[in-house]
């Protein structure tokens, strides 16, 4: 079978939202044209979508690497890129037993996944309260207006401000 069959196989699956299924044919496809561009970012793109950020990466990493001047391809990657750091930090943060001392590191991270994917929310957010455990309420609160900025639903807008609240509330007393 041509690649292209396997490819219209795998949108017909999207389209009737079966993403595992999709994602079988897209790796049928990629057997048969594994240098195809398009189709790595594509099957990223559905993998993302499934919550498999490992294969989301590594097919995004080979679009941009196969079409270096393809800007979409780039973009894509650097947004995988900055879930995966998002990830990390999020683990190192909601470690009980080392909740301060990972703190610095969550942060960098986190710095890193909003250069990747400045719309980011989930990155501004996480960096927040990565500034908060830190102490460094003003970089908190930083973070919570930039997230704010950002295109958000009601309830993430209704979190930011209790973020917000607490932060402000932080800088007044450490200013005592």
């Amino acid at each position: 079978m041509k690649a292209e069959q396997f490819l219209q196989k795998a949108y017909r699956s999207i389209y009737e939202n079966d993403f595992e299924q999709a994602q079988y044919w897209f790796e049928q496809a990629l057997a048969v044209q594994p240098d195809h561009a398009d189709m790595h970012y594509r099957y990223s793109i559905t993998c993302a979508r499934s919550g498999r950020l490992d294969k989301a990466l590594m097919h995004a990493r080979l679009a941009s690497a196969l079409e270096p001047e393809q800007d979409e391809y780039k973009i894509h990657y650097d947004r995988m890129q900055s879930k995966e750091l998002t990830n990390m930090a999020k683990k190192l943060l909601e470690d009980d037993g080392a909740f301060a001392s990972h703190a610095e590191t969550a942060s960098r991270l986190l710095k890193r996944a909003a250069e990747l994917d400045p719309l980011s929310v989930e990155a501004q957010v996480w960096l927040a309260i990565a500034y908060g455990e830190l102490e460094q309420y003003e970089l908190a609160l930083q973070a919570v207006r930039e997230a704010s900025a950002l295109p958000l639903d009601q309830s993430m807008a209704l979190q930011l401000q209790e973020l917000e609240q607490r932060f402000k509330i932080n800088i007044d007393h450490s200013s005592c």
